[in-house]
């Protein structure tokens, strides 16, 4: 397990081997290396043969590997708490994996071909080629990555059982207790990636090793990602997990894929397929899952077709029809007229799998797959290869439940290409039941077959059928929550039937509801309701706008929503609930007037909204007599607190109403607009304080100023005043400088509001003691807590019999820690030192106390630390850890710390990040107790790896790599002497432990190499041997003849991970001799680089510009050299150029 400070990450040793001798420690860590190296090139060898296999869809026979066909979705992220709004995600690899900070399980949802399986594959081999792509995804920190298809699954009870059946080979030699003691080694960063857990047949059952991992009651060190349907995510998971939601195809997306993978850059036709998908509007929302793009791009390129599609049912029909031509059409030989029946009679004619189809959705436990041979016997031979050679049967190896002790424990099984097609081939037979016997369908139908989990079974029946489409409304209206999929399945009758206005006076006369998160079909269908009930003069009761309002567009007079729909005459609405997102925006008069004069029949406006603002108030003559005859109500909702009515007779707003559970909170943000902050002070403080309404909390963040002289009113930074609130409870000032001078005031401001209990500073500058004859007696009589909170942990209370501040709470969840930065002032610096010797006299603990560039030195005898700015530490008795950062220190300085920490006995840990250290330290001077009080000594040289001090020898050895990056040295020719040997000392350490040495970076300090390339000299004189496992080696700023060029190969040669050799600025041979270039380089696949050369051709042995945009990555930033991002683009506008200083000569 990991505890996070800043500064540094703690790794705590596994407890399993806690006082064993140091060599049984290193044989058993050796064994579990070797486990582990050879588990995943077995791992490696399963995911990469899978990814290589991809169909886009049935008929397209030939397999093609993920990264050929993977186009990025749309992706929302939502962190762990209910409160956290969904974030934007720009790529795949931005996918949380569970490090520090975020949620240890996260879970990727979509709808039906939304592309959850094919993201599991692109990150699966992602993860098998970190080694050999530079990438930014959080990938490369793991370890070992399972992943399990839980589809698959069905009665395999264990985990490591899973793995060893469903992903090792059958000769292989890795055990189930192999895989247990790996994924138990919290050492060991593991993720096990879970797809289609709508799919497990097992998920219902409360005894499966999902839900044990999933509930921590195992493997609760292991990171986790599953992905699911969005309405069937884990019990007990909504708010404990990070969730990604899948939203689908965009234009630039669909653009993408067309050009990427079904034209392969053939302009014409790509233009050809996008400006006929362009031109049905209907079209592109049915689109916006990828599934269904997908197969319409690939049938629109193989064959003309007709895109008049009005409904998603039109759509997969349509599509079905293209798999069947499109086989039939490869046919080498012209079908006979018998064999056209014969197709005809397969496409037309499936009764048989509609039926399997729709008994699998419907069981207890989905089960969608059948045995091959039982399926093969149902169907009929001639059918079943028909389906299969179309792809609409697709068979797969699953591990056979019954016969799990078996050593071959697998079984051939046939399921539908997707879940999607298996809800559109079970639809027929519902459509079937419905019209022949719907008295025979079961009573708890909507249960069996969940609306939420198989919407397109109820939507295809609607489209199939009239008749049906009438009971499969009537049984939605026995569901809750299912108004929205009513709404989809309405439209999905294209028919002009006699029935449909019932149909839709129906669904308008309950909450119709638009959501940001919903589909653009559904937000398409939903309005196209509304409108037709509006045009066909049906009430429509209610509408809600749910987080999806934009603004109201006077000119055209109609609603516009964030996904840039449109609501217009809505003459018939009579409630309008706008739930407004939390982003900042306002309704002007003009708009709210325009809205109110466009919905004639409305009765309600309710618009709730932290941030979107409306008018102050309305000049009642500019408001139209029919709107004043109306008597609309207008309520605006204001976050937590009091609900406010326009009225219009003077308009203004009163209080309408304060819910029960909220008590009235304002908060005045300097970064508010004039508008926000006036909306606070005159509607909300003012009218509550006149109606006697209790305002709970005042907070001013960042936004006070002043008191004024008389005390009775707060100046804002805005300019705007607060005066006397007599309701008012608690006030606290955030992210402000208070002076003695000024708090007094502020005490005497408080003086005037008498039902005041609280008073409380947050992260502010305060006088470290006040003066108690200048407090006001009445505020000691009244009970007043005038409380400080520093941010770091511990809450102070002010004492008002002697004006100094006293401990008067610990925050439950957060650790007490104090940093003291160079930078801080004086005033804050004697601060934190009085908060340590408070807490150190009252007995609590100092998690951590860190010095930023602060520390000078400590005091001769070794009771105290000295800061740069004079003041003075004194021995800590409840320290726990210490960080010094920055900071140079010798071999004296050094045993000096050490003494200071003998003075702090609860102390374990002392680090010291991105200081200069002793190389090596003598062990007869570091003091014996520390040994005893169990400290550890580490060291971060913000290079990868921390280091601890070995008390023994006084060497440094290796104690963790940090989680978040990769080992990176740089070697520059200023270094100083001490650094260079530490430089060394880092990769000797490095390749001896078999820790990948990402890259070593020689800045101007490149001289040459050994006459037998086993080393590299630096112009300092020091020598770099062979290292094992180095990857890339930049070279700066050096002038290479061919001859060293040569030289510098022979030494890559023999490091056997290298796959990158960068040259930075630096002058080289114009071409190499070609036969003289090591051929063990080119089988390896070493890429050679030159910053104003290009890239090496090993054949030619020229330099070569790449005809497209070519990354070339240097992941550290040398010091004050080059500081660019860390994957550098080379290419580009001249503009784009010049402003990322890449010369224009180079185009890879």
């Amino acid at each position: 397990m990991e505890t996070v400070f800043p500064g540094g990450v703690r790794s705590q040793h596994s407890a399993s081997l806690e006082g064993f001798p140091e060599g049984v420690r290193s044989q058993h860590s050796a064994s579990l290396e070797e486990s582990k190296k050879k588990l995943n090139q077995q791992l490696k060898t399963k995911y990469l043969r899978l990814t290589k296999q991809v169909r886009p869809i049935p008929f397209i026979k030939d397999t093609r590997s993920i990264d050929k066909v993977f186009t990025e979705v749309g992706m929302n992220y939502k962190p762990v708490g209910e409160d956290e709004p969904w974030q934007r995600m720009n790529s795949h690899h931005e996918i949380p994996m569970g490090t520090i900070g975020q949620s240890r399980i996260n879970i990727i949802e979509g709808d039906a071909g939304y592309g959850k399986s094919m993201l599991s594959l692109r990150l699966v081999h992602d993860w098998c080629t970190r080694d050999q792509v530079d990438q930014c995804s959080q990938l490369s920190n793991i370890d070992i990555l399972i992943h399990l298809n839980l589809r698959q699954l069905g009665g395999v009870a264990s985990i490591y059982e899973a793995i060893v059946k469903c992903l090792l080979p059958l000769d292989s030699s890795i055990k189930e207790s192999d895989v247990k003691q790996l994924l138990q080694n919290e050492d060991i960063r593991t993720l096990l990636l879970f797809d289609a857990y709508d799919e497990y047949p097992d998920k219902d059952k409360e005894d499966n090793f999902v839900s044990h991992i999933l509930q921590e009651k195992l493997l609760q060190h292991v990171k986790v990602l599953l992905t699911t349907r969005s309405s069937c995510i884990p019990e007990g998971c909504d708010g404990l997990t990070g969730r990604i939601k899948l939203t689908g195809f965009d234009g630039r997306a669909r653009e993408d894929y067309v050009r990427k993978v079904v034209t392969k850059g053939d302009e014409e036709a790509t233009q050809k397929i996008l400006t006929q998908f362009n031109t049905n509007a209907t079209l592109a929302d049915i689109c916006q899952a990828p599934l269904l793009f997908v197969i319409y791009a690939h049938s629109a390129h193989k064959a003309e077709i007709n895109i008049d599609f009005r409904s998603v049912t039109e759509f997969f029909r349509c599509m079905v029809k293209c798999f069947h031509h499109h086989i039939r059409n490869k046919a080498q030989t012209k079908p006979t007229a018998e064999e056209q029946a014969q197709f005809q009679k397969f496409e037309d004619n499936h009764d048989t799998l509609d039926r399997l189809a729709y008994e699998a959705l419907c069981a207890e436990n989905q089960q969608l797959t059948w045995d091959r041979d039982i399926c093969a016997r149902k169907l009929g031979k001639e059918f079943y290869k028909r389906h299969t050679d179309i792809g609409i049967l697709v068979e797969e190896e699953v591990i056979n439940s019954n016969i799990l002790s078996q050593p071959d424990p697998y079984k051939t099984e046939v399921r539908l290409f997707h879940k999607l097609a298996c809800e559109w081939y079970a639809a027929h037979y519902f459509v079937k039941r419905l019209r022949s016997s719907p008295s025979s369908l079961p009573e708890n139908l909507v249960d069996l077959m969940d609306p939420s989990e198989l919407q397109h079974v109820y939507r295809f029946a609607c489209g199939l059928d009239t008749i049906a489409a009438r009971q499969v409304l009537d049984l939605l209206k026995q569901k809750r929550d299912c108004n929205s999929l009513a709404v989809l399945c309405a439209l999905e009758q294209t028919d002009e039937a006699g029935d449909v206005l019932d149909t839709v006076r129906d669904l308008v006369s309950r909450d119709v509801i638009i959501g940001e998160e919903d589909s653009r079909l559904l937000q398409r269908t939903t309005i196209e309701l509304v409108q037709r009930a509006c045009q066909d003069e049906i009430p429509v009761s209610r509408l809600q706008l749910k987080m999806c309002f934009k603004r109201f567009d006077v000119t055209s007079s109609c609603i516009v929503l964030r996904s840039d729909f449109r609501l217009a005459n809505l003459k018939t609405l009579q409630v309008l609930h706008i739930q407004a997102k939390y982003t900042d925006g306002e309704i002007t008069r003009d708009e709210l007037l325009g809205l109110l004069q466009t919905c004639e029949g409305l009765t309600e406006l309710r618009i709730d909204s932290r941030s979107f603002l409306l008018p102050l108030s309305i000049p009642p003559e500019t408001i139209p007599p029919s709107l004043k005859r109306r008597n609309i109500n207008i309520l605006y909702v204001r976050w937590r607190g009091l609900v406010y009515r326009l009225s219009f007779e003077h308009g203004q707003w009163e209080i309408h109403d304060q819910p029960a559970d909220y008590p009235l909170v304002v908060n005045i943000h300097q970064g508010h607009s004039q508008l926000e902050q006036e909306w606070c002070l005159h509607q909300e403080l003012m009218m509550a304080a006149e109606a006697g309404v209790t305002i709970s909390t005042l907070r001013l963040i960042g936004s006070f100023n002043t008191v004024a002289d008389n005390s009775q009113s707060i100046i804002l930074t805005s300019g705007l005043t607060i005066p006397v609130l007599l309701t008012l409870q608690k006030l606290m000032i955030e992210d402000s400088n208070i002076n003695q001078e000024m708090f007094i005031r502020i005490l005497s401001y408080v003086k005037e509001c008498p039902q005041m209990t609280t008073l409380r500073f947050w992260k502010s500058q305060m006088p470290d003691v006040v003066d108690p004859e200048q407090i006001p007696s009445q505020l000691k009589q009244r009970g007043l807590k005038v409380l400080y909170d520093r941010g770091n942990g511990l809450v102070y209370r002010l004492s008002f019999d002697h004006g100094q501040w006293e401990i008067h709470d610990q925050h439950a969840d957060q650790s007490f820690y104090v940093e003291i930065d160079q930078g801080q002032s004086q005033l804050e610096q004697e601060w934190c030192l009085q908060e340590l010797k408070m807490a150190a006299e009252a007995g609590v603990t100092i998690c951590a106390l860190l010095l930023g560039v602060s520390f000078n030195t400590v005091a001769d005898n070794g009771q105290s630390i000295i800061l740069t700015s004079g003041l003075t530490i004194p021995g800590l008795p409840t320290l726990q850890e210490l960080y010094i950062e920055e900071t140079n220190i010798n071999q004296e300085m050094f045993i000096k710390i050490l003494s200071y920490v003998k003075e702090c006995p609860q102390m374990t840990w002392l680090h010291f990040v991105d200081s200069q250290l002793p190389g090596v330290v003598d062990p007869e001077q570091i003091p014996s107790q520390l040994k005893q009080q169990g400290l550890e000594v580490l060291y971060d040289r913000r290079s990868g790896l921390v280091y601890r001090l070995s008390f023994d020898h006084g060497q440094w050895e290796i104690h963790d790599q940090r989680a978040d990056s990769s080992l990176n040295v740089s070697i520059d020719q200023s270094d100083s002497q001490l650094e260079q040997e530490w430089c060394l000392q880092e990769l000797k350490m490095a390749a001896e432990a078999g820790v990948k040495i990402h890259v070593l970076s020689l800045v101007d300090s490149f001289n040459t190499v050994a006459d037998n390339s086993q080393l590299i000299t630096l112009t300092s004189g020091r020598t770099i041997p062979v290292l094992q496992t180095l990857l890339q080696l930049d070279i700066w700023e050096t002038d290479i003849n061919q001859e060293m060029f040569i030289k510098i190969l022979s030494y890559v040669k023999e490091c056997p991970q290298m796959t990158t050799l960068l040259f930075w600025d630096s002058q080289m041979p114009d071409v190499v001799d070609p036969e003289q270039i090591p051929s063990q380089l080119e089988q390896r696949g070493l890429k050679v680089h030159s910053w104003k050369h290009g890239y090496l051709d090993f054949e030619t042995g020229r330099w070569k510009l790449s005809d497209r945009v070519a990354k070339i990555s240097s992941r550290i930033v040398v010091k004050g050299l080059y500081q660019r991002i860390l994957s550098t683009n080379f290419g580009g506008s001249e503009e784009t150029r010049q402003a990322q200083e890449v010369p224009p000569e180079v185009d890879g």
